[in-house]
């Protein structure tokens, strides 16, 4: 299928974040899990992940496999995509 970031007004319904403002954490505000994730597999082998903690004010950073976890507590199976192809 298609990969999109979604319309403003989607990015806002099911994942809480504004335009500009899309991270991984989002998917802890998709309780009826409404998001396909996709993720790029370039990140699966890599250092830290940098990534806005739902505004685009501040950056924290995860190892992949804690992201992973994430993903897991909140329900969400990442679809892991190689973007560079």
């Amino acid at each position: 299928g298609r990969l999109s970031f979604g319309s403003p007004d989607r990015l806002r319904r099911f994942l809480g974040v504004e335009p500009g403002s899309v991270t991984p954490f989002a998917t802890i505000n998709d309780a009826d899990h409404k998001v396909r994730l996709a993720v790029d597999s370039g990140l699966r082998d890599g250092g830290p992940i940098n990534a806005h903690p739902l505004v685009n004010t501040m950056t924290t950073a995860i190892a992949p496999a804690d992201l992973l976890r994430f993903f897991a507590a909140t329900g969400h199976v990442p679809h892991w995509v190689d973007f560079a192809a």
